[in-house]
């Protein structure tokens, strides 16, 4: 039967794999997790025609001899972009009572070995602490793992150690972390190792993981047997965080309505916060929740009034001292009226008469006249006395001049 396509369709051809996408394609489609040490790297690899399930007990074939493991992860647990690139190894078998008692009789010799490794790392270097020593199944190879301060020279060690052996010893320098998983032991909970005993990779640690969670930041307190850091301060790091939340950091100064306060400590497991005002030194406790919602409104940064409000309370002064005029509100008083003094009222009175008679007589001149206009009011001078009266007579003296008849009278 065949099949055609839509006109706007285009045809729909099988696509075509290389033969390494179809080796690597069927390979991935049954891969098993195995593990082959205790809290260690997890290795995929390809069960070949063995239905392996969790827990079971193989031998995997490596360059360096055979490696005894354990599956971890069954075919059906593991997540495809988890698996490595490149080619897998594949299970060579699966493992025997006679593997398993080699096994166990090498990790005895390892044990042994260890220490007789690392006193005649001593002898050479005292830098060198030694690690962990792993046999393969054979008991012919063998992997040798130290730390040290700073990267050394290590080729003396396989030399001297192949001899003490009598195997073929491979070399290599690990981190502290490493050998504290590598050794093993317990460390102040009382409790195994975490990267001994389930850790399978070491996870990032800074001092500032212990000041949230308000630990001292003492490094003999807060470090593991390894001199580093512990690994368990980034298991409650995000709790601790997530409960804090925004609330102010200690030593913080917050101004309040009742005063200036100090933050004196902050407990995110009971979500109590410590203040001490600056003007009385009483100490209080707030609940957090309330304080978390009051914060930057009722309580706030003292930063902010320094930063922010106390420069614009200086631009409002300035500008107030520049202006002229500065209009300020002032409080309103009723306004009551008094009774006026007599005297006063009195020369209003006559004032008030005096002007009504001389628009009067102005009224009638010009009515005289025939001027339509009245005529205009004579404005009286400031000054008085003899320059008015000077005045007055020389205008009267004029007239009688020109009259003929002197002042005194007379035709």
């Amino acid at each position: 039967m065949t099949f055609r396509c839509w006109p706007h369709e285009p045809e729909r051809r099988p696509v075509r794999r290389s033969w390494y996408e179809r080796v690597r394609g069927a390979e991935m489609d049954n891969v098993v997790g195995i593990r082959f040490i205790e809290a260690g790297p997890i290795s995929y690899c390809t069960p070949g025609d063995y239905a392996l399930g969790t827990g079971d007990y193989v031998v995997v074939r490596f360059d360096r001899g055979e490696q005894l493991g354990w599956v971890v992860l069954a075919a059906d647990q593991i997540i495809a972009g988890n698996l490595p690139q490149g080619p897998v190894r594949v299970v060579d078998r699966i493992a025997t009572a006679e593997d398993v008692a080699a096994w166990e009789h090498n990790r005895e010799r390892a044990a042994e070995d260890r220490g007789s490794a690392q006193a005649l790392a001593a002898r050479n270097d005292p830098r060198v602490r030694v690690a962990s020593v792993t046999y393969d199944l054979a008991g012919r190879n063998a992997e040798v793992t130290f730390s040290a301060p700073e990267r050394i020279e290590h080729r003396w060690m396989e030399q001297q150690l192949g001899e003490q052996f009598r195997a073929n010893i491979h070399v290599t320098q690990v981190g502290d972390r490493d050998r504290a998983a590598a050794a093993g032991g317990q460390d102040v909970c009382g409790r195994a190792l975490c990267c001994s005993s389930w850790m399978t990779e070491f996870p990032a640690i800074s001092i500032k993981m212990a000041k949230d969670q308000d630990l001292p930041p003492n490094p003999s307190k807060i470090s593991g047997v390894c001199g580093r850091l512990l690994c368990c301060l980034s298991f409650e790091v995000e709790a601790y965080r997530e409960l804090r939340g925004d609330l102010p950091k200690v030593g913080k100064r917050v101004t309040t309505p009742v005063g200036r306060a100090k933050v004196l400590s902050v407990n995110s497991l009971k979500q109590l916060v410590r203040l001490r005002f600056d003007e009385t030194g009483e100490i209080v406790e707030i609940d957090a929740d309330t304080l978390r919602a009051q914060y930057g409104s009722a309580v706030r940064p003292e930063e902010l009034e320094a930063q922010i409000e106390e420069p614009l309370r200086r631009r409002d002064r300035m500008l107030q001292d520049n202006l002229v005029a500065v209009m300020a509100p002032v409080e309103r008083t009723e306004y009551v009226p008094q009774a006026m003094p007599v005297r006063v009222q009195r020369d209003i009175e006559i004032g008030f008469t005096e002007a009504v008679a001389s628009d009067a007589e102005a009224a009638e001149g010009a009515g005289e006249s025939g001027d339509d206009e009245p005529r205009r009011r004579r404005r009286r001078g400031r000054r008085g006395g003899r320059g008015r009266n000077r005045a007055e007579g020389g205008a009267a003296g004029g007239e009688g001049g020109a009259s003929g008849v002197s002042p005194e009278g007379g035709a």
